[in-house]
């Protein structure tokens, strides 16, 4: 089954545009290359804060080593990054008290896959105070719904994402 990876390297500094010439920006922040509010890193994951908060607490689980979707993960990298999204959250259950938790993985373009390197999403959600409009764009055209944007700019700052990384890491 070919699967088309995203060509571009699925992030920038913010306000930016990334250059498809660019090295992965996942791989980047993995390394320390890229400020980001880092939750946990383990010898084969790394877990961030997103600097998209569609909903308050919404993490990336990476694994460390480049590859672009599941298929292309080892079985220890792919125990180790649920193991590393049960830990985030359930420290997301104890920091937010959501009435719900999404996981979502993406493999190609088709499926919504954005960032040429495997991580997994952990949004915690609510009824009340929820902005993602109808769901992520992706899915909401999946069930054939046209999407609908958040009512506010989701971006939050460098500084914000330190604070969210701190405030779940005080439940890991």
């Amino acid at each position: 089954m070919p699967i088309e990876i995203p060509p571009n390297p699925g992030g920038a500094r913010r306000g930016t545009q990334p250059r498809p010439d660019a090295p992965c920006f996942l791989c980047e922040a993995i390394a320390g290359r890229e400020d980001k509010g880092i939750v946990e890193e383990t010898e084969q994951t790394v877990t961030m804060v997103n600097w998209k908060q569609f909903e308050h607490g919404q993490v990336l689980v990476c694994a460390r080593r480049h590859a672009p979707t599941l298929f292309d993960l080892t079985d220890d990298e792919a125990m180790a990054v649920m193991q590393a999204a049960r830990r985030v959250a359930d420290a997301l259950v104890r920091a937010y008290d959501p009435e719900g938790l999404n996981l979502i993985q993406n493999n190609g373009m088709i499926a919504g896959q954005s960032a040429p390197h495997f991580h997994m999403h952990v949004v915690p959600r609510r009824k009340i105070g929820s902005d993602w409009g109808n769901g992520p764009p992706y899915i909401a055209k999946l069930e054939g719904k046209e999407p609908t944007s958040p009512t506010h700019d989701v971006t939050v700052s460098l500084e914000r994402e330190y604070e969210i990384a701190e405030e779940i890491r005080r439940h890991l």
